[in-house]
């Protein structure tokens, strides 16, 4: 079989992933049902597109503001240049961040984060980033209100 024409998706591996990124939790005999196949065809299916990398896994959302996680706070970053590598390493190893982005434009980075409160900001700021990481320039924003946090979906394509 052609290996470009082998890596494309037909339809009934669109709707599968539609499916999956709906409700990653559907049994393999529900999906099986809504396409017409058989599950062990599914679980097939499943497999070869997770061995060809269309998905990495299945994940766990959690609620930070369950944890006491209250902010969200995003952080535009420029650091010296000849510390750009070891800066981003040092962030990315950080609890309080959930992302870290090397990035073109104004800042060089971007960092989202979480906090517990606003004396749990001021003091991750003054105590952690602005002394271990050689900061030159930074912005932060907190969120005010979440419209939209998806992650890169099947809907997207």
């Amino acid at each position: 079989m052609n290996q470009k024409k082998d890596k494309k998706l037909d339809k009934k591996d669109l709707t599968l992933l539609r499916m999956l990124d709906a409700n990653a939790r559907l049994h393999i005999s529900t999906i099986a049902q809504q396409l017409g196949l058989t599950e062990n065809a599914v679980r097939y299916r499943i497999e070869r597109l997770k061995i060809r990398g269309y998905f990495r896994g299945y994940s766990l959302r959690l609620s930070a503001t369950h944890f006491g996680k209250n902010i969200q706070v995003v952080f535009s970053v420029n650091v010296r240049p000849d510390s750009l590598a070891s800066s981003l390493k040092k962030l990315a190893h950080y609890h309080e961040f959930t992302k870290v982005y090397r990035c073109s434009g104004e800042y060089s980075i971007v960092c989202i984060g979480f906090f517990n409160d606003n004396e749990h900001l001021e003091e991750f700021l003054n105590k952690k980033m602005l002394v271990e990481i050689p900061v030159t320039d930074w912005a932060e924003h907190i969120v005010l209100k979440r419209y939209k946090n998806d992650e890169f979906n099947i809907k997207m394509i």
